[in-house]
């Protein structure tokens, strides 16, 4: 796809800065880092909806008219350049945006249902995949910090830190900052269920809801 940069100048965000409200009327391409989108419906509190990696295009919600009020917080250092279109290649990153966010949609899913570790698991291994490419064997990996991860995983911070306590203790995590990770990916892709984690808070209140 052809697309024209636009005159105006990449943003760089540190880890938890919000992208501001009017940078938001721009589409961006993310080249490197993770964000997070939230939406908010009119007279309702915001919720995370998806993230945004490394090739995605942002904004176009906003470019089509979107009725919710979305915004964008960069889970990790990130670096967006503007993406300007005309006739054509409008349509072209319409259907571009179309298919990652429903791809980013299924992983959402992966990342809020099953056992936290799972879920743990399946987001280390997404930001080594896409974020940090280079860290497909044992290097540091940019992670989210704890309260992030936790939101982003419908968990609470006390167990997403329990289940890097586990990770560490069988050897699958090496080390872990509040914005990196250090593990070995092929490893970890390869080790089955860490034992003793819950199932997730939503198929804990279905189960309740049957009681």
């Amino acid at each position: 796809m052809k697309t024209v940069i636009s005159n105006l100048v990449s943003r760089n965000l540190n880890a938890r800065e919000v992208l501001h409200l009017q940078d938001q009327r721009q589409m961006w391409r993310v080249q490197s880092g993770a964000l997070r989108i939230d939406s908010a419906a009119i007279d309702e509190a915001s919720r995370f909806m998806r993230l945004a990696l490394p090739g995605d295009v942002i904004g176009v919600e906003q470019w089509v008219g979107t009725q919710d009020t979305l915004s964008y917080r960069a889970l990790t250092p990130v670096v967006l350049c503007p993406v300007q279109a005309s006739g054509p290649e409008v349509m072209e990153i319409l259907m571009e945006t179309v298919v990652v966010a429903h791809q980013r949609c299924r992983e959402v899913v992966t990342l809020r249902t099953g056992p936290v570790s799972q879920r743990v698991k399946a987001l280390l291994l997404m930001f080594a995949e896409h974020v940090s490419p280079d860290a497909k064997n044992t290097a540091d990996c940019a992670v989210p910090n704890l309260a992030d991860m936790a939101e982003v995983l419908d968990a609470a911070p006390e167990t997403v830190s329990r289940v890097f306590s586990s990770m560490r203790r069988l050897d699958y995590l090496q080390d872990r900052k509040p914005h990196k990770a250090r593990f070995n990916s092929l490893a970890l892709r390869a080790q089955a269920l860490i034992p003793g984690m819950t199932a997730s808070s939503a198929l804990q209140r279905s189960q309740l809801a049957w009681v």
